[in-house]
């Protein structure tokens, strides 16, 4: 922004939550605001000020090009009013339950797709090869029946918990208390 002689601050979501948060006395002293997101973001603190929405890909293919937009066609955000917002309380809720249940879901999907690779190359040693002890097919099927899927719910519980509380599933406790592993 550097060539229009802008100062922009940008609050980043990511796996670790908001970073770079724009803090009140910022919200107070900015002209426009510009929402780039795929998600619903709450947006209450910015009420009163001049606002335009786009996605994240408009947003990083064609900056400019949004830019030029979002000063031509903000305006001012006011939040939904308390009759609204007491209507659509309880479809928030379920979009937000949802919402966390399919992150945790798509965070245990590769645990699902790599036991299932296990157990089907065990399976190409002989449909019960798996069964004599020390071979490589008996070695897949304990890491795909057993240790992939094991870890099936303790993955899709720790993302739903990130999903929620909006940060980073933190080891520091889980990895010195062996409970937690699903022991």
């Amino acid at each position: 922004m550097k060539k229009r002689g802008w100062w922009v601050k940008v609050e980043t979501r990511g796996s670790v939550g908001a970073g770079n948060a724009i803090t009140p006395e910022e919200v107070a002293a900015a002209d426009l605001v510009i929402v780039a997101a795929d998600i619903e973001v709450d947006l209450a603190k910015f009420a009163g000020k001049p606002m335009y929405r786009t996605s994240t890909g408009l947003a990083l293919k064609k900056t400019a090009q949004e830019l030029d937009k979002a000063v031509a066609e903000a305006t001012p955000y006011e939040p939904a009013g308390k009759a609204q917002t007491a209507t659509t309380e309880g479809k928030k809720e379920s979009a937000g339950a949802y919402r966390h249940l399919l992150t945790g879901v798509s965070y245990m999907l590769p645990m699902v797709v790599a036991g299932g690779l296990c157990i089907a190359l065990s399976f190409a040693f002989g449909i019960e090869a798996f069964k004599e002890p020390g071979t490589l097919a008996a070695a897949l099927m304990q890491i795909g029946g057993g240790s992939a899927f094991a870890l099936m719910v303790p993955v899709l519980a720790g993302y739903i918990a990130f999903s929620i509380a909006d940060t980073a599933p933190s080891g520091s406790h889980a990895g010195s208390d062996w409970r937690y592993a699903g022991g």
